[in-house]
């Protein structure tokens, strides 16, 4: 007999014996384990990984000797089965067998070859981190993920990936979009003067590079909402975010890289799930998440949820009101086909303060109270976002699935607001501020659809995967906006020391007769992409796979605005047709934990916004990514590194040159396309189980970012905005069990912290020096069904700005030190 190898931790056992006392009767559990049938999507490996795949996603307590498996392979399961049933076809052809203990668990033994069967020691197989519904309820990794097509792990994926599981998402009342990536390595927020968020990686901005579910979509690409759109975490599972070059995913996109969110699907098992919250600057939030089989046989599995969340800001006269609600349905059509449907529904009601800041004319901070804001009383900020999914798959067999899916989402958002804008004299203590007044009403409506294949193959004796499929998404927009000087027309100012909210608000008909940009008409734009895709993993021995893949693109996009001011219409027109983006990479296996590997990618960004002095429109920038990396598993997953060095480099960059005005370009500059710019570094994360009991996701981040050629080598930054980007980073955050099995106590804590980042407004230069924000949480379950917990951020109230803009305006406080407590049910 073989030596057991531990595969479960101590509190996991002592958790499965004192869970023994209530299960039901073996035979009772064994028809039950036996009848229940689950979807699984397990991609191909090690017996070993694919059996610890497959007792996550079924919840099943299995136990076996370590040397059973050693060595032998599985083609890994795709479809819908029984538990045993499955378990069955995994271990076809392994000269294994299951077989049911006392207890309600099931071993593995050598398949007899006569009457007998010899029984060996137990070794158990765990990994919780996702459950049959997708669910990433418990970990802070995830054990597989479908950013690049099909289902992969960590490990198997040649490029930077972060997840924000849900379990991340709930110990960090992590609510918003925004939020997410503020928490997530490597990632810079900045914000907007118009509202939202902007989002940098590797030195530059992830504009419109959102998946759903696999399904490209084009929001976040309009300046009206920034990046982030006003987007709720509630019902979604999980968010996947790729750093570095994402033409595979949509097409066109920079090199910095692409986010896809993974909704919540209707649950096998009945859950209920309650979150009441309360904190700092009255901030209130319910949310209730529910779902389960909807008929006997659990074919039909549903889920609901409903959130609202009403708060205050730091600054005065901020505040914001939410509403969530979002059902999903997933029916098995037959045992090989499930459809799944989603609606959902967000509603904000804010009144928000734009446009940040000013500072001294030198740059210098003023040092003013946080809760400064130069908007009016009368900001308002209304949103309202229907989106529906629909996707169906479709499992010819154990190695080949097809996957179809679609996105439609409707956003409206109207906006008034008051800005002051404007330096301030070195040394004064009191300043007259220019107001301004915008006026927005926005409409747009986005589509997407994907479609693939998802294959396993034999060949050479080494199993192969391919990949094959189409997408396309189109964005059509309405935008009316209407910029006036509230200064010129009334004789306000705002003073930055002292300011006053109420100001006179025009009214409708002042900003069509007074508009200095924009105008009565809306601006329509209209962009549509297409595409098709496919990628070969291919075994080139045991331990070498090579991953091959290419995008052709097709893009096209039409806008037309009208300014009033001048009276001129403002056409743009860009196409391109069968752009190619190239992917490869190589993967080696250096054992069962350790690998390295090695990618390369293309891009390429339409620039039709921008105009040349000749009144042409700028071509696409185009660029490359490479990567190395080294990237381990341990735990049959449940802890997952990567180490990585990243270089990516953008050419053919839009440059303006303010010596030249262009009416056809966005700023009313003319521009050249002579910009090339690199940005390189190396990256270091951590995520999932470290300890026994203890998660983490740890992150660090070195990015240099410099000029290889510009319009005007006299300028600092000139147009390009990676100055954002500090150049260390780091992200932790963890959380620890103190009783184990028991799960009364729990600590978390961790810390945000940069280096110095600045933004250059001509000759000024405006600096946020380096900073840490350390957060922390305690947690006590009272029960078997309710838990509280106690949150803080910035918990030694640090002054920072976290976004510098120019010396006028766009500097952003960051929040002050502030508290949340929780009470979460689960039933």
């Amino acid at each position: 007999m073989s030596p057991r190898s531990p595969r479960l931790l101590p509190a996991h056992l002592l958790a499965a014996a004192m869970a023994a006392s209530m299960l039901p009767a073996p035979s009772a559990m064994a028809d039950e384990v036996s009848s229940s049938r689950t979807a699984y999507n397990i991609p191909a490996g090690s017996l070993a990984s694919v059996l610890g795949a497959f007792a996550a996603a079924s919840s099943l307590n299995l136990s076996y000797d370590a040397a059973l498996t050693r060595g032998k392979q599985s083609p890994g399961l795709q479809g819908q089965y029984a538990t045993l049933d499955g378990l069955s076809r995994i271990l076809a052809g392994s000269g294994l067998q299951a077989f049911p203990q006392g207890d309600g668990s099931y071993s593995l033994r050598p398949a007899p070859s006569s009457n007998g069967a010899l029984e060996l020691g137990a070794t158990n197989v765990d990994g919780t981190r996702t459950s049959s519904t997708g669910d990433s309820t418990d970990s802070y990794t995830v054990r597989s993920v479908s950013i690049g097509k099909g289902q992969h792990s960590l490990r198997e994926t040649p490029q930077s990936v972060t997840v924000i599981t849900r379990k991340m998402m709930d110990e960090q009342n992590l609510t918003s979009l925004e939020q997410v990536m503020e928490k997530t390595p490597g990632i810079t927020v900045h914000d907007s003067p118009m509202g939202g968020k902007y989002f940098y990686s590797r030195g530059f901005m992830i504009a419109g590079q959102y998946q759903y579910d696999g399904v490209p979509l084009d929001v976040g690409g309009n300046y009206v909402q920034a990046n982030s759109f006003s987007s709720d975490m509630a019902y979604y599972d999980r968010v996947e975010i790729m750093r570095g070059a994402a033409g595979m995913m949509k097409g066109a996109g920079s090199s910095a890289g692409g986010v896809n969110f993974i909704r919540k699907r209707g649950q096998d098992k009945a859950a209920t799930h309650v979150t009441l919250s309360a904190g700092t600057w009255d901030n209130y939030r319910a949310q209730v998440d529910t779902g389960g089989p909807l008929n006997d046989a659990g074919t039909l599995r549903g889920r609901a949820v409903v959130a609202q969340q009403d708060r205050k800001y730091f600054y005065d006269i901020g505040e914001r009101e939410d509403q969530v609600v979002y059902g999903a349905l997933d029916y098995d059509l037959n045992e090989d086909t499930t459809l799944g449907l989603g609606l959902a529904y967000e509603k904000l009601d804010a009144k928000p303060c734009w446009q940040g800041l000013p500072r001294y004319s030198d740059g210098s901070d003023l040092k003013l109270s946080r809760s400064t804001c130069l908007g009016a009383s009368w900001n308002h900020w209304d949103s309202e976002r229907t989106s529906l999914f629909a996707d169906l798959t479709h499992r010819f067999n154990a190695d080949w699935a097809l996957k179809v899916a679609s996105m439609y989402t409707h956003n409206d958002q109207n906006m008034q607001y008051a800005m002051g804008e404007g330096t301030v004299p070195v040394g004064s203590t009191q300043s007259a501020s220019k107001l301004y007044s915008g006026l927005f009403d926005y409409d747009q409506d986005d589509y997407g659809f994907d479609a693939n294949l998802d294959g396993h193959f034999q060949a050479w004796g080494l199993e192969h995967e391919i990949i094959v499929g189409a997408n396309a998404s189109r964005s059509k927009g309405r935008d009316r906006y209407e910029l006036i000087n509230l200064t010129e027309l009334y004789g306000v100012t705002q003073n930055p020391f002292n300011p006053n909210p109420h100001i006179p608000k025009p009214g409708d008909s002042v900003y069509e007769k007074e508009s200095y940009r924009g105008g009565p008409i809306p601006v329509t734009s209209d962009t549509r992409q297409f595409g098709t895709y496919a990628t070969l993993r291919l075994k080139l021995a045991e331990p070498l796979t090579a991953v091959l893949g290419s995008r052709v693109s097709w893009y096209r996009n039409s806008s037309d605005s009208y300014t009033r001011y001048w009276n001129y219409w403002q056409p743009n027109r860009s196409q391109e047709n069968g752009q190619v983006t190239p992917f490869a990479a190589l993967i080696y296996d250096l054992d069962d934990t350790w690998s390295v590997y090695a990618s390369y990618a293309d891009i390429f960004q339409p620039q039709s916004t921008y105009a040349k002095a000749d009144g042409s429109s700028l071509k696409p920038k185009t660029g490359a990514s490479y990567e190395v990396g080294v990237k381990a598993e341990w735990y049959q997953g449940r802890l997952n590194g990567a180490f990585n060095l990243f270089r990516n480099t953008e050419q053919g960059r839009a440059e303006a040159d303010y010596s030249t005005v262009c009416d056809r370009s966005s700023d009313g500059y003319c521009y050249t396309d002579s910009g090339k710019v690199r940005a390189q570094g190396f990256e270091a994360e951590l995520s999932g189980e470290l300890i026994e009991r203890l998660q983490v996701l740890a992150g660090y981040t070195y990015t240099q970012v410099e000029y290889l050629k510009r319009i005007d080598d006299t300028r600092q930054d000139a147009t390009f905005t990676a100055s954002y980007v500090p150049r260390h980073m780091a992200r932790v955050w963890t959380n620890y069990d103190l009783d184990g099995a028991l799960q009364r106590w729990s600590v978390g804590g961790g810390v945000s912290a940069q280096s110095a980042n600045h933004f250059v407004d001509r000759n000024t230069k405006m600096v946020q020096p380096g900073y840490a924000l350390w957060s922390a949480r305690i947690g006590y379950r009272l029960d078997d069904n309710w838990s509280l917990a106690l949150n803080g951020n910035n918990l030694f109230d640090k002054h920072y700005y976290s976004s510098v803009g120019a010396a006028g305006w766009g500097n952003f406080y960051g929040e002050p030190r502030n508290l949340m407590v929780t009470l979460q049910g689960d039933f």
